[in-house]
């Protein structure tokens, strides 16, 4: 019994139990009026639990939307994007200088002279002209060995000078004694032939056999002359050689004087120090008054050691590369030409974060260049391949020898699909993304077929279509068709 019906009970029987009613009377009207109330009270009791059972059917609906909504899973979404997208190779590098000189004395001695500055000394940091003498041993020994080897040219040259008069002799005195060995060889001729003409006026008794013995003697003179002036002829000759071999020897005195000579300029040029080209002084170990020998440099030392002991370096600070050391496995997506971005060691921890995207490194990047060579050689030790980045843009944030990151471009596309990493699921090792269906409220599981991946997003080549939302949080829930509610 309800706590209605109780209480309609309660006022009934306080009514009946104060109600003055006269005896007599009393045995004929009380049984009808007790049934009248217990039907009233019956009539309310039904009519009470009938307004209940109403109540209750109007508020089902209610609850079974409730639960409805209840079971919708809340996801969030992105929109699939038109954007580029890179792929990228990572490598750490060190900064260089594409031209750059080491500068060092090759003679020995005290540094007597250093450039000055604005009335200071050199130093580092200072910009040189090409041509300007930035540093010098005193030359004065040198200079007087240059004395002694012009001196000695000189001499070897007035060598050659007579070695080629006394060859001109010979060759005179040659010409000079072919023509008496012409003359002569005539002279015998015609000895010869008068002798023969008087042996046979003897014959004839024309005249006397003494004649005829003069004109043989006469012949026979001019045989030995003939011989006399050959035999000067082979004098000469061999005097024309011994000239010739006399100005060969006096040349090669002058080559040697020419070499002593450029030799003792060079090592003169070897006390000074020339700006080779424009450019930064960026190392300087020496002071003028000190002593100097190349034997301060040690080559067996390693190259920092090198660097602190070395007069002067010069660099051009408006070019630079970047030399980097790549795993040998990446050596084959690596091709001259690939853009590169380089990240100081400042921005460093900011490039490695996972929510970097390309676009995000480029912009951080405080130089830009291209793959300018791939070395064909894998280093033994390292396992890795040598890639050199000639920089294009902003030389200027750059320091020779800076350690830097270097990213490389390795695959780009101006226009892909591009959506975050956080979006894709695989299953079965296929990959796959939610799509939401906003008319209907409800996910389709795609396969999908994916292309570059960049740092925190990846291209899709087939599969969905720019404009589409995909579920980044909440898809480990979700099934082909259920019903979903996009939280922002």
């Amino acid at each position: 019994m309800t706590t209605e019906q109780q209480k309609s009970q309660g006022q009934a029987s306080e009514l009946s139990d104060n109600t003055d009613i006269p005896q007599p009377t009393k045995t004929i009207t009380q049984k009808p009026k007790r049934l009248f109330l217990l039907s009233a009270i019956a009539i309310l009791a039904g009519g009470i639990a009938i307004w209940r059972s109403l109540s209750n059917s109007q508020q089902v609906p209610e609850a079974v939307t409730n639960n409805i909504e209840q079971a919708k899973l809340t996801v969030r979404t992105v929109a699939v994007n038109l954007e580029p997208i890179q792929s990228w190779a990572y490598g750490d590098g060190t900064v260089s200088a594409i031209t750059k000189k080491h500068l060092a004395f090759q003679a020995t001695g005290t540094i007597d002279y250093l450039k000055q500055v604005n009335g200071r000394d050199l130093r580092e940091g200072d910009r040189v002209k090409k041509g300007e003498l930035l540093a010098r041993v005193d030359p004065r020994k040198y200079d007087a060995d240059i004395t002694v080897a012009a001196a000695g040219q000189i001499e070897a040259k007035n060598q050659v000078l007579n070695a080629v008069a006394s060859l001109r002799q010979a060759e005179e005195s040659l010409a000079q004694a072919q023509t008496d060995l012409e003359k002569a060889k005539t002279d015998a001729a015609f000895a010869q032939a008068d002798l023969k003409r008087y042996e046979g006026l003897v014959a004839q008794g024309a005249v006397e056999e003494r004649q005829v013995d003069v004109k043989e003697t006469e012949y026979k003179n001019a045989q030995a002359a003939v011989k006399a002036t050959e035999a000067a002829i082979r004098s000469v000759k061999a005097q024309i050689t011994a000239a010739k071999t006399q100005v060969e020897t006096a040349e090669a005195g002058v080559n040697s004087a020419n070499a002593k000579l450029i030799q003792s300029n060079v090592n003169r040029e070897d006390t000074e120090l020339i700006a080779p080209f424009n450019g930064v002084i960026t190392r300087l170990n020496i002071r003028e008054g000190e002593y100097w020998s190349p034997q301060i440099v040690n080559v067996n030392s390693d190259y920092q050691g090198i660097v602190e002991r070395l007069p002067i370096i010069i660099i051009d600070p408006s070019r630079f590369e970047v030399n980097v050391e790549l795993p040998a496995f990446q050596a084959g997506q690596i091709r001259p030409g690939q853009r590169a971005f380089i990240i100081l060691d400042r921005d460093r921890s900011q490039a490695n974060s996972e929510r970097i995207t390309g676009q995000d490194l480029m912009k951080l990047a405080s130089a830009k260049g291209r793959v300018f060579s791939v070395s064909p050689s894998v280093s033994p030790g390292q396992r890795s391949v040598r890639v050199t980045i000639r920089i294009d843009q902003g030389a200027t944030s750059l320091q020779d020898g800076e350690q830097v990151s270097a990213w490389i471009a390795t695959e780009e596309k101006e226009q892909a699909i591009v959506v975050p990493l956080n979006t894709f699921i695989f299953r079965d090792r296929q990959p796959y993304v939610f799509v939401v269906n906003e008319v209907e409220g409800i996910v389709e599981q795609r396969a999908i077929k994916q292309g570059i991946q960049g740092l925190a997003k990846r291209e899709i080549l087939e599969g969905v279509q720019p404009g589409e939302k995909l579920v980044t949080e909440g898809k480990n829930r979700l099934v082909n068709g259920a019903p979903v509610e996009i939280i922002p």
